[in-house]
């Protein structure tokens, strides 16, 4: 019989437990531990004394043995090594005197062999448990910030959203006093937001698990792009920005967006050490010592420069050079091993020489072609929007993007002119037709003949086909099948039933954005527009009004409608408002994945606005179900996500 020492955390002491049992029909389980501060047992004391010791007569034993019923005599021989218990061999027999000499020699020999595998199986689990333990360490770790970034990203959208929703004056003029608090808000807002992001990427980048999206790209655009927003860094320091780009370059390949927030990095740190003089980014082409062409890009500076011994430290995550430039220039110091740390990545290499007190030079290299092999993905990716910032900044229909789109945005100041804005579309698996109504159809709610003949010939002058409904048992059904253009209705219809069906078109999911024309010798007009209508006008009236009064219903129709499905709603609030701040949109949401399904099912979206992270059925489970249904594979959607991965 084998025993194994063991540690019982929860009670905090030591047990000898049954390993192995060999000539015994008893199951190993019912053998009890042994606790080892027991000074009753007779195996605890001779583990705890760690020497041999044979019982040669139960009989003329008075200590408590936890032993076989006819056992007559044993032999214990502790398993030590390095001078510490890792377990015990005993064997019992049925007679008296079974263990002598040679036996407990033989038993010693083995014991050194037997306490190293026990030791090393006991190393071995416990070091199968450190790594199961650092992999849920890592997993908590992981869960952590993917938490941090949605807590702490999704107070700072509104700080963001709203105080630039007040500065474009969307709610009403500032004074002057006002504009300047609401600047330095959200300036604030976004030096925050650009310091979180530093501490989740070295993060993601110490894990590694940051992502990059390998691709193609012209460099030159990368570098006029930095160099814009570069000249309102240094237009109060009266400094220079020069570009220096060699002809000919070829294509880089490697991560546009981390490319741009590389030299960005860079080009801010030279601007933030510089006091007179200027700085120069040099682009041009270069041979690595593997023959392979790469571009280089210099930012040059002539700023306060780095001493040669803190030279060495400026690529070490959290440290600065000169604490006293932290109080007074910000920072955390993550941006240059950020920087050097995305460059490598790409499989490229950034480099730094110095001169205190006459400037530096930092270089990195990108490469022009695939260094490493990178998996391309047969699917379509689904890439998230930062909240920060508006959603879009021009007129143009977001529904003639890709059903999937990346729109990234960095604002560096609260007007348009310091916005850099990209836009990529993802390649979709089906080609995406713009959902807009087909014809110009209008449902008629009338049983007058007389009027029905007068409508018929006015609207079709116009070029709008006319359907027409004379009972109310149909009116919905026809309306909720026929998705028109609008609806023209007399309240007076079917013995006042017109009222009725009024209210239950409004209150439909289905129809209740479809404008309704109301035209009738009634003239409750502040009942017809409370249930819901768009225009009202009494019999008898001007054909004219009731043209106009069309032409305006048909363009308020074909306004795009947007659905925002989030649970968070001073976000819903953020982008209801900036989606409504020219009147392009019809905007409705629902604080939820399952609310947001049955809401596509019912009023068909041209566009979905999708937060990933939401409790019970997620952003990612939505697009899943989007994609499966054929009815709205092809509704084109934005994932706005405050996800740090």
């Amino acid at each position: 019989m084998t025993y194994e020492d063991t540690l019982n955390k929860q009670n905090n002491y030591q047990t000898l437990k049954a390993v192995a049992l060999v000539g015994s029909e008893s199951p190993l389980d019912e053998l009890e531990e042994v606790r080892l501060d027991n000074p009753d047992n007779l195996i605890s004391l001779v583990a705890s004394n760690k020497q041999p010791f044979i019982v040669s007569s139960l009989a003329d034993e008075n200590r408590y043995i936890p032993v076989h019923a006819d056992t007559q005599s044993l032999a214990m021989v502790p398993l030590v090594f390095s001078n510490q218990l890792v377990g015990m061999i005993i064997l019992e027999d049925d007679r008296p005197n079974a263990f002598g000499y040679e036996v407990l020699q033989l038993l010693l020999a083995m014991s050194g062999s037997l306490s190293a595998v026990v030791q090393s199986a006991q190393l071995r689990e416990e070091l199968q448990k450190s790594n199961q333990q650092l992999m849920e360490l890592d997993r908590l770790k992981s869960d952590f910030l993917a938490n941090m970034s949605h807590e702490l990203r999704t107070p700072l959208n509104s700080i963001i959203g709203f105080s630039r929703v007040m500065l474009k004056g969307i709610d009403g003029p500032l004074t002057e006093m006002q504009e300047q608090d609401l600047t330095t808000i959200y300036n604030s807002g976004q030096h925050l937001l650009y310091l979180i992001n530093e501490i989740l990427d070295q993060a993601k980048i110490a894990a590694e698990k940051l992502d990059l999206k390998f691709g193609y790209f012209e460099i030159k655009p990368v570098v006029e792009g930095v160099k814009s927003i570069g000249i309102g860094l240094v237009k109060d320091k009266n400094l220079d920005l020069n570009v220096e780009l060699a002809n000919n370059l070829p294509k880089a390949y490697g991560d546009e967006f981390r490319t741009r927030q590389i030299l960005l990095n860079l080009v801010s740190n030279a601007a933030k050490f510089t006091h007179q003089g200027g700085i120069t980014i040099r682009v041009y082409p270069v041979t690595n010592a593997h023959g392979k062409t790469m571009i280089k890009i210099d930012v040059i500076d002539t700023g306060i420069g780095i001493s040669e011994k803190d030279l060495p430290l400026i690529f070490q995550p959290f440290r600065q050079v000169d604490s006293s430039l932290t109080r007074t220039q910000g920072g955390t110091g993550l941006g240059l091993p950020i920087a050097k740390s995305l460059t490598e990545l790409q499989g490229g290499e950034m480099t730094a020489s110095s001169v205190e007190h006459r400037g530096s030079i930092f270089s990195i290299t990108v490469p022009t072609e695939p260094t490493v092999d990178i998996p391309q993905e047969d699917k379509p990716q689904m890439l998230a929007v930062p909240k920060t910032g508006p959603l879009v900044d021009n007129k143009e229909p977001a529904t003639k993007s890709m059903p999937v789109a990346k729109v990234e945005k960095t604002d560096t100041k609260p007007n348009r002119e310091t916005t850099t804005t990209e836009v990529t579309a993802i390649r979709a698996t089906t080609p995406m037709p713009k959902v807009m109504q087909t014809k110009r159809q209008i449902v008629l709610i009338e049983d007058n003949k007389d009027m029905v003949d007068q409508f018929r010939r006015a609207l079709q002058r116009e070029g709008f086909e006319v359907v027409v409904a004379d009972h109310p048992a149909y009116a919905e059904a026809m309306v909720s099948n026929l998705r028109p253009t609008l609806i023209i209705m007399d309240v007076n219809f079917a013995d006042g039933q017109g009222w009725q069906v009024l209210k239950s078109l409004k209150d439909r999911d289905d129809t209740f954005d479809i404008p309704v024309i109301v035209v009738t010798l009634n003239s409750d007009s502040q009942r017809a527009y409370q249930l819901g209508a768009h225009t009202f006008i009494q019999r008898p009236y001007m054909p004219d009004d009731l043209i106009k009064a069309v032409l305006k219903a048909e363009q308020e129709s074909n306004t795009e409608r947007i659905l925002i499905i989030d649970d968070d709603p001073a976000s819903i609030r953020l982008l209801t408002q900036l989606l409504n701040q020219n009147g392009a949109y019809r905007v409705f949401y629902a604080e939820n994945g399952t609310d947001g399904i049955s809401m596509v099912a019912r009023r068909r979206p041209d566009l979905i606005i999708l937060d990933l992270r939401m409790p019970g059925k997620d952003g990612f489970a939505v697009l899943e179900e989007l994609r499966s249904n054929p009815e709205t594979v092809n509704i084109p959607v934005i994932v706005v996500t405050v996800n740090s991965t």
